[in-house]
Parts: C-alpha cells; structure tokens; sequence
C-alpha cells in the first residue's frame, strides 16, 4: 500500500513497541502528532545545534526539546566538566544549570570563550598559594593571609566593573591571619578552617566569622606543608619528615599518633569514610612517594608506589571515593590507584612532560591538573588516554599553577602573581585575550 493511499483512509491507527496508539485524520498527519519515540528518532538527526530553533515551533516540541528536556539532560551526562552527577561537586556549585545550559556552558570550555576575573593579587615574593572553592566563598592563602571572597553569579561579574578593580581584584569578605609564619595548605570543613604555618604551628579559625579558635606551636620542628580533617581529627604534614595526626576541640588540641616517614610530607588526604590516609613525599631516602596508613592507629597499610626514580615526589593528592586515590606526580604523571587491589589502574601523562603541581576533579570522568610552566592547565577525561584539552592561563607571565578548583561554570587558578577566575558562562564565542587553548584529540 502506498503512502497516498495510506492518508486517504478516513482514520488510521499507528500502534508501536511501547503500545501508545495514534489516532490521525485524514487531513490532520501533522509531524507534531507523531509519537514521542519518533519525534525523538527525528530530531536526532537534526542535532543540538536545531533544538533550541525547534523548540519554538509548538508546545510539544518545547516539552520535547526545551531547556529541561530529556534529551539536553542525556547528553549532558556524558559530558566533562558539566555532567554534575557527583554529590560532592555540586555542593561547590554557584546554581544548578538546565541541559540546554550544560550543553552550552560545554561548548565554551572547548573554545576557551570566558571572562576573565581577577580575584585576587599576591604582593608578596616566592610563596605557593592556596585555593579552596565553596557554593558562596573562594578560599585564597597566600603569605600570612588567608582570604575569603564572596563568589558574584556567574556572567554578571562585570555589572559595574571598574578598571580599578579590574586591576585590583576583590574585597574580600574575611581576612584570616597568621603572626608566626606564612601559611601553607589549609582545609575548609565543618564550619572551621585549618592551617599549618612555616613555623610549624597549627590554627583553627571559624569559618563563619574568621574568629581564631586556638593557635597550637611547636606542633612540628619545621613547617607544616599539608593538613587534613575529618570530624574531630586533624593530620598535619611536616617537612620534619612526620606526620601527625591530632584530636581538636574547640579550645585545644592533643596528639593521638605520629608516623615518621623518614622523608619530607609534601601533601596528604583522608579518605571520605574517614578511615585511610594517604600521604605524598618527596621521593627521597628509598621512601615510597605515596604510602597509605591506618587513620585510627597510624599503622602502616601499604606503600602504593613500589619502584620510582629519586626524586619523583607527590605534590597533590585527592580522593575520589573510599576506593580510589589520584595522586600528582613530578614526574609529569598524573596516576589512579584501586585501593581495594593497591594497584595504579591508570596513568596519564602530561604532553609536555610538566610536573603536576595540583589536582581537581569533579569525582565523576572530569580532571583538571596544573602544571609548573607558563600557566598550563590540564583537561582530562578518565575514559581515554590522552589529555583532552589545553589551557594556558595568562600565558606571558609564564607563572606555575600552585592551585586550582572548578565547578561546571567557572575555573579558579593560583599564580605566583594573581589568582585568576575564568567564568565560561559568559563567553562569546571567542577565545578570550588572557587563556589560551589548544586542543589534543
């Protein structure tokens, strides 16, 4: 039977797989009737770029093709950076974003189209600063001062952004100081920030107020390079080659174990159950970069990394789940370790053999590294191989990234100068003048 003779029938009935009948009149075969399943077949042939155009012609299509529509969201999901399907990244997150948005915001982080933002300036000399991003604050260290910044809704930054701020950067909310020594890594968590300084003191502030709870001295013979926290528990890691891990309380603080390493702590993390500890060092004296201990007792669990070169130190580490560990490599290497096995099930490489100086993920495919040359940030999606895509941060000043977080709208990046925001929500299509970005595949 033809299709002329088909539409020539009085009614017709169309029954598909999913038993939903069709009921047309002869003069009514119109492509909004159609079923669902078939509209769907349809328009993925047309593509995202059409979505939003078809989306105009009926309320059907809208329902179909709008900004919280099926289709945007399944294909969201499969993307990096915005797939927002980990708990713990979207607490970090500003706003929730529509599929349609998603898809959008995507296609500017592979173009490099952002606004620049300069959120801070760092006057003082040969210091490593810090960043931690939360939902309404960005977190900044850098000398004797820890600083909190209220984060502007993504795109409008720029309402009434004057040249003096454009060079100056923000005011910040909250102003954390140190008066012994400069401050290394901190931690936000639980309504308190944690900090060990270059004298080896360790200070509790809220994180509400910017109120010094306590400040502890002496707690080790040289500088604390990392702390971490869970519940009640603070860990610090010493260049005195110790880590030691203590219980706080609002006043005070006591130790409860210390681990000698026998090698300087570089960085170190704590698992989300709250149970392993995994500790980076420099890679020096036949010591394991990366070893993992028992949190209640401190006992030795197993040294992850077994054969490595001196030298080749962890400079990061970050959790991604109880089970699996990312760890900053100097050697360029950016690793995933199985804890339930203690095996290194993935390696990437950096494509111009840079050391990874930090990590953020979005605990999903989603990777970011910075590197020690000329502002280079990494894209990685844990699916392949090969670096997804390149960023070079104000590449003239040719400043190593010391620090650096992200959600779906905004990367944040620690310079040795300037911290520096790059909102993605805003771009125009191009490139802006102070990213550049190349792509690897």
């Amino acid at each position: 039977m033809t299709y002329s003779s088909q539409c020539s029938r009085s009614k017709s009935i169309v029954r598909f797989s999913n038993d939903e009948e069709m009921s047309t009149d002869t003069g009514d075969l119109n492509l909004d009737n159609l079923p669902t399943d078939t509209l769907l077949i349809i328009f993925s042939f047309c593509g995202p770029e059409l979505w939003p155009i078809l989306s105009q012609v009926c309320h059907r299509f809208y329902v179909i093709l709008g900004p919280n529509s099926f289709l945007w969201e399944q294909i969201s999901r499969r993307l990096l950076i915005v797939n927002q399907t980990s708990l713990v990244f979207r607490s970090k997150l500003y706003s929730s974003l529509c599929g349609r948005e998603k898809c959008r915001i995507y296609k500017n982080w592979r173009k490099g189209a952002c606004l620049v933002k300069p959120i801070a300036t760092i006057v003082e000399k040969h210091i490593l600063p810090w960043l931690i991003l939360e939902t309404d604050l960005l977190w900044i260290g850098a000398g004797s001062h820890i600083r909190a910044y209220a984060r502007a809704p993504p795109a409008t930054f720029d309402s009434g952004f004057n040249e003096s701020k454009r060079s100056h950067g923000c005011k910040p909310l909250l102003n954390l100081v140190s008066t012994s020594g400069d401050v290394r890594q901190f931690v936000v968590k639980d309504g308190i920030v944690v900090a060990g300084d270059t004298v080896g003191s360790l200070l509790v502030w809220r994180a509400s107020s910017g109120k010094l709870q306590f400040k502890k001295s002496k707690c080790h013979s040289s500088e604390i390079s990392t702390v971490g926290l869970h519940k009640n528990l603070i860990v610090s890691g010493s260049r005195d080659k110790t880590v030691k891990i203590w219980q706080h309380s609002w006043r005070d603080l006591h130790i409860i174990q210390e681990i000698i390493l026998e090698d300087r702590v570089l960085s170190l993390d704590i698992d989300p159950s709250g149970s392993v500890l995994c500790t980076g060092t420099g890679g020096h004296f036949n010591v394991s970069p990366s070893q993992l201990y028992d949190l209640s007792t401190g006992a030795l669990i197993s040294p992850l990394r077994k054969h490595f070169r001196e030298g080749e130190g962890v400079y990061d580490i970050h959790f991604e789940s109880p089970n699996e560990v990312l760890t900053a490599d100097f050697n360029s290497a950016l690793r995933l370790w199985d804890l339930r096995t203690q095996t290194n099930v993935s390696v990437w490489e950096d494509p111009h053999d840079s050391a990874v100086n930090c990590i953020a993920s979005d605990n999903n495919v989603t990777m970011l590294t910075g590197t020690a040359t000329h502002g280079g940030i990494r894209l990685w999606d844990k699916r392949q191989r090969r670096c997804a895509q390149l960023y070079f941060v104000q590449p003239d000043l040719r400043s190593p990234v010391y620090s650096l977080d992200f959600d779906s709208s905004e990367l944040f990046a620690a310079l040795d100068a300037s911290v520096v925001g790059l909102d993605f929500s805003a771009g125009n299509d191009k490139p802006s003048n102070g990213l550049a970005v190349f792509p690897c595949n």
